[in-house]
């Protein structure tokens, strides 16, 4: 029976289900040595936060597979593993309500003060409730930059609320959107005419560091950023020289450069930032998608079935 390798804890029904047809390894830490370690053997290996490189490639000659519990890939090297005749596979729409509802979140927390608020209440200080004024978002412009999956849901949630919506994307142009209420502009106008810009993008080289000092610089001192898709597809460093200057208005932020955020991150001590950490797509009902799609992709291809979600699905063709 061929084994499939666990580097982290998942949904119990994925589990269960990977169990009908392969041996469930069950890994203890996501340190390369310990995968390659425990993971010896193994046809698949199913990861969250673990990061798959070509070294742990090169160790385990008998991987076939590696499936992501999620969508984003950057923490695999996908390029090295279809060289290596590796299949990656993940769960592209399993987590994207749960992503932009948070992003939601963020953006209404942000505009509506809302965690200062319950500080200074909590803390005796009623007194100073006209002390802060929040924003409105009737009438309010809210700029995305990145259309993919995830922002279009954004982009239906936040047209209740009657705000002007804009977006930037090279790959998306304004016939693409069909009925969606959004006006296709370039960057530098999402960073110009936004009062709550939005960045939801992957992480690859080109977009290292996109939102950066000259991006901020464009923003409106009252403007607000947010990012619940990789922390290194903002400069943190620059983005804190904004927000200590005055710049912009205020952050929400799920993700981080580093992670988990060193203790002494300047963003903790700052009352107009709002922190979570990296749990976006952490709701009940996307967790057990997450697993489950990823474990259906290991199935499919170790059982020779079509694959319903391969990320290079190139490699399928060379074989």
């Amino acid at each position: 029976m061929q084994k499939v390798f666990l580097t982290e804890r998942i949904h119990e029904d994925a589990v269960a289900y990977l169990k009908e047809n392969f041996e469930v390894v069950q890994g203890t830490s996501t340190e390369p040595g310990e995968i390659i370690r425990q993971a010896r053997g193994c046809a698949a290996i199913l990861i969250r936060s673990a990061r798959i490189t070509a070294e742990i490639m090169d160790a385990l000659p008998g991987l076939k597979v590696v499936a992501k519990h999620g969508m984003g890939v950057d923490n695999i090297d996908v390029e090295y593993a279809t060289k290596k005749g590796i299949l990656i596979v993940n769960a592209p729409f399993s987590n994207l309500n749960a992503v932009a509802e948070h992003i939601v979140m963020l953006l209404l927390a942000l505009s509506k003060r809302t965690v200062r608020m319950d500080k200074l209440t909590r803390a005796g200080e009623f007194a100073r409730r006209n002390a802060y004024k929040t924003v409105e978002l009737k009438g309010a412009t809210v700029g995305i930059i990145g259309l993919g999956k995830i922002s279009r849901r954004v982009v239906k949630k936040l047209s209740g609320f009657e705000m002007n919506i804009l977006a930037s994307d090279p790959f998306v142009r304004q016939e693409d959107v069909g009925s969606l209420p959004v006006t296709m502009v370039t960057a530098e106008e999402v960073y110009e005419k936004s009062d709550f810009v939005i960045v939801h993008t992957s992480l690859f080289p080109s977009t290292f560091h996109l939102v950066g000092a000259e991006q901020f610089r464009l923003m409106k001192p009252t403007a607000f950023i947010i990012n619940a898709a990789r922390g290194a597809v903002i400069d943190e460093a620059a983005m804190i020289e904004a927000l200590k200057r005055g710049e912009i208005a205020g952050a929400g932020l799920d993700v981080f450069e580093q992670e988990p955020p060193a203790p002494d991150n300047p963003l903790f001590a700052m009352d107009n930032v709002i922190l979570s950490p990296h749990n976006a797509a952490l709701s009940s009902g996307a967790l057990r998608a997450m697993a489950m799609d990823s474990a259906m992709g290991i199935t499919e291809y170790l059982t020779g079935k079509p694959v319903t979600y391969p990320v290079n699905g190139e490699m399928l063709n060379q074989q």
